[in-house]
Order: C-alpha cells, then structure tokens, then sequence
C-alpha cells in the first residue's frame, strides 16, 4: 500500500480553492488538477509499505504530541520555478507548529526505518501537476490571481493510502490523531 501522512485541508477552504481552480481550467492548459477532496497538507510520504507495518506507524504516529495550531492558506505558486513549473500549488503561513508536527512525524517514521526527509519542509497544497509546459500565460495569470483562502485550525493529522487510477489518485483515509487543545 502506498502511503502517507498529512492535514485534511477544512471543507470551506477547500471549496474556495475548488471555485478558483474552476476558474483556472480555462485559462491554463496541459494540467491534471487535483479534485477537490484530494487536496491536502502532505507532512510525510511513505511510499509503498507492506500491510503489515500498518499497525506499527499508526502506533509510532500516536506518540507524536503536538498541540493544534492555526494555518492560513493564500497565494499561488510552482515548483520547480515559473520558466519550468511542474506543480501548481497554494501556499500556507502556519507559525512554527506545523513545521514542528512535520519534524515530528519525520521523526517517528525515521524509528521505523523510514529515510528521513532531506529536502526541507516546504507545506503547501498541490492544485495540479504539469508532464509539460502549460498554455497560457501562467506568470501573467499567478500575478493577478493572488488569493486568500481562510485560516483554519489544524486539530488531528491522518494516514492516508493512495490508490492511483487512470482518473486520478485517491486518498483513503486509514487513521486519524488528534492533537492537543493549544
């Protein structure tokens, strides 16, 4: 099963995104955006893991305590860079918890075997991906559309399984932990 660790993004918010990204398909081609129920704060990729370590990294996920924390979702990005972008995302401005949950989980998986995360901790929601240059002036379009989203608390963090299909990923999720009261 191929797996990962990450905050569901609030059903507002993500509504709000959905509105812009419907607004977005038809000035930027060559993407494949990410359903709305799709969209979410990745803070560890585990990639494909055998049944039965299920249990041990739900366990190991448990023992991360970390207290909630607000995070504010706005603007457009890419990665790698704009003469080259790969993926469209919306960034996030959370104070120093969110990194710190990341870290932490990190942490816990690292115990379990897991490398360790190498690239530093970047938090962001992927809107869509690109396999080659998009149409449309997207330097153009991402200065102008320079959005906020809303602020949400992030309460509990979830393993999820990623089942990939023609049409697209899906997420199902497999655990949920809370995080204490701030």
């Amino acid at each position: 099963m191929r797996l990962f660790v990450a905050i569901e993004i609030d059903p507002a918010i993500c509504e709000r995104i959905h509105e812009l990204v419907s607004s977005l398909r038809t000035k930027i081609s060559g993407a494949r955006w990410v359903r709305p129920e799709g969209m979410h704060i990745t803070l560890k990729f585990l990639g494909n893991v055998a049944d039965e370590r299920r249990s041990g990294i739900e366990n190991a996920l448990r023992c991360v305590a970390k207290k909630t924390f607000t995070v504010s979702l706005k603007q457009l990005g890419v990665f790698p860079n704009p003469r080259l972008p790969r993926v469209l995302w919306v960034g996030i401005e959370a104070g120093p918890e969110l990194e710190q949950l990341a870290t932490a989980v990190d942490q816990q998986m690292n115990s379990l075997g897991f490398e360790r995360e190498k690239r530093a901790f970047s938090p962001h929601v992927t809107l869509a991906r690109f396999n080659q240059r998009p149409g449309g002036n997207l330097g153009s379009i991402l200065a102008s559309a320079q959005p906020g989203f809303g602020t949400m608390t992030a309460k509990e963090f979830h393993l999820y399984e990623s089942k990939l299909s023609p049409q697209g990923s899906r997420y199902i999720e497999l655990a949920s932990f809370k995080l204490e009261q701030a």
